[in-house]
């Protein structure tokens, strides 16, 4: 079960059908963390709950007014092994994007991904975008998962 789950209903550009979509983060039972977003599936999260607790502070701090765009790197060029989306050994980049088109505007949220598979880059052209952030789903979201990673070990 994930700690931290954002879901919302979208499609990836106009026209396209629409799905369920979703960033997750969590704790396995054994420890370990993990990433799960939309098409991926399950990747395994190195940075654990410090990584995961600062990705927490991150999205609970207020938005600045006006237009804004921040980012937050939740993998960096990490190796994947095991997923139904990805090829084995590809280098996986997971970038967040949290910010607001316009003044007065509703925030947005997207989810960028792009790596390298046998010294190729690739990127996927259609990124998972929630173009209306309900912020009390999303900080509520993100208050469990701070719980979660801030609990000493032997609790996580």
């Amino acid at each position: 079960m994930s700690s931290f789950r954002f879901g919302w209903r979208g499609s990836h550009y106009p026209g396209a059908p629409v799905d369920d979509m979703w960033l997750a983060v969590g704790a396995d039972p054994g420890g370990g963390w993990y990433l799960d977003a939309y098409f991926i599936g399950r990747t395994p999260l190195p940075g654990g709950a410090p990584l995961a607790a600062e990705f927490a502070r991150w999205l609970l701090a207020p938005a600045p007014e006006g237009r804004y765009e921040e980012e937050f790197l939740l993998l960096d060029g990490e190796p994947q092994r095991g997923s139904r989306a990805l090829a084995e050994g590809a280098l996986l980049t997971v970038e967040v994007l949290l910010g607001r088109a316009e003044a007065g505007g509703p925030e947005y949220l997207q989810v960028l991904l792009f790596g390298e598979v046998g010294g190729r880059a690739f990127e996927v052209c259609a990124p998972l975008e929630c173009g209306r952030v309900v912020r009390a789903e999303l900080e509520a979201a993100a208050q469990r998962l701070l719980g979660d990673a801030e609990r000493p070990p032997d609790r996580a």
